[in-house]
């Protein structure tokens, strides 16, 4: 789980996990200790194309740094301030760029830019073949998510509840939006997407908000989850997994709320179930996946939202959230695990370990390349096969 932060004084406590481990019995702490891996009969695997290293990343501070792919070129970036790019088949470094400053937010590519951010809420673009800076814009609060790059806009979530939208080309702003912020959320906000036009983006009020990527103009709100209970702690309803778009559907979920299917066009709800992630799901083979706040993982029919299966042998192992790749539904997990499961069944059919350090930061896929970032800065680029 992550850090929650008050959003009346801007700062970070801990995390609920360790605070509850601090005070339990060692009775209790056995019912905290992640699920022991069993053994299983592999029938797939993921074999390594190449790796590299991208440079620290801080786990600490809950960064989620990950990468981005745009024109063959893989971008990824260190805590310290380090922008990479790599050729996406091979590996190969194309250009390095040290900003020297404590990078926050993850990458945004696309349009023939590479924009980073960093702690103090400054976002810098580069030039995606060179590596050159462009320009850089301030905003006004922390921003620790990857920005939306689309559509002749670069758009920045901050933690303080803006979405502002910036000329790709210039870095002008073009536009800002103002949400309203809870007492208390997690530590993290979702990365906005763009899609047809729009910019959608999940809130840490539990909403999905699409905006008018030219202007910013609200074009639909729709509530994905209603806080529940009298303390602030139950009440946590953020969405920080980014919206999942597939064709006419926007897919997404929020801590302790729902899983919602809703219209791209209009925001009209198809689908909600009850769920709890701080994850983006995923979605194929007819299912929306999501890895569970307390480790299990849901298969959703994408049709009626129905449970179709769930698997809960990975329990409080702080999975990352789930892709689906080449038929597989894969997830990591604390100990650098790669999980593979049947996409129909949600029974394991391989297990890779690609580190020893945790697996948190969104997976990429493209085409037939899986892309795992761990929390040590280990970059691998994975392909499928059956055994």
């Amino acid at each position: 789980m992550g850090f929650l932060k008050h959003s009346a004084r801007r700062t970070v406590i801990v995390a609920l996990a360790i605070t509850l481990g601090a005070c339990a019995s060692n009775d209790e702490k056995e019912e905290v200790e992640p699920l022991e891996l069993v053994e299983i009969t592999s029938t797939a695997a993921l074999r390594e194309v190449w790796s590299a290293d991208v440079g620290s990343i801080d786990a600490k501070r809950y960064a989620m740094l990950q990468p981005s792919l745009s024109d063959d070129r893989l971008v990824a970036a260190s805590s310290d301030g380090e922008v990479t790019a790599f050729d996406r088949n091979t590996g190969r470094t194309l250009w390095e760029t040290d900003l020297d400053v404590e990078l926050s937010g993850g990458v945004g590519a696309g349009l023939g830019i590479a924009v980073v951010s960093d702690y103090r809420g400054r976002a810098v673009a580069l030039d995606l073949n060179s590596g050159s800076k462009l320009w850089n814009y301030q905003v006004s609060g922390e921003v620790v998510s990857a920005p939306a790059v689309g559509s002749g806009v670069v758009v920045l979530q901050t933690v303080d509840g803006k979405l502002v939208g910036l000329d790709a080309g210039s870095g002008e702003e073009l536009w800002s939006y103002n949400t309203s912020l809870p007492v208390l959320t997690l530590r993290g906000t979702a990365a906005p997407v763009i899609s047809g036009g729009m910019v959608i983006a999940g809130l840490d009020n539990g909403k999905l908000i699409a905006l008018d990527a030219r202007d910013g103009i609200p074009r639909w709100e729709q509530r994905v989850a209603i806080p529940q209970g009298s303390a602030e702690l139950e009440r946590v309803v953020d969405i920080d997994g980014s919206p999942v778009v597939r064709g006419d559907l926007v897919f997404a979920a929020s801590y302790q709320g729902r899983v919602v299917a809703l219209s791209r066009e209009d925001g009209r709800g198809l689908w909600a179930r009850g769920a709890s992630t701080h994850h983006a799901v995923a979605v194929g083979g007819g299912h929306v996946y999501l890895s569970g706040a307390s480790g299990s993982v849901y298969a959703y029919n994408v049709g009626n939202g129905q449970i179709d299966w769930n698997n809960d042998e990975l329990l409080r192992r702080e999975l990352s959230g789930p892709v689906y790749f080449e038929d597989v539904v894969v997830v990591g997990d604390l100990e650098g695990y790669l999980h593979l499961l049947d996409p129909d069944t949600g029974r394991f059919i391989g297990r890779e370990r690609v580190d020893g350090d945790p697996i948190r930061i969104p997976m990429l896929v493209d085409s037939e390349l899986l892309f795992v970032l761990s929390d040590d800065g280990k970059l691998v680029a994975l392909r499928f096969s059956r055994s």
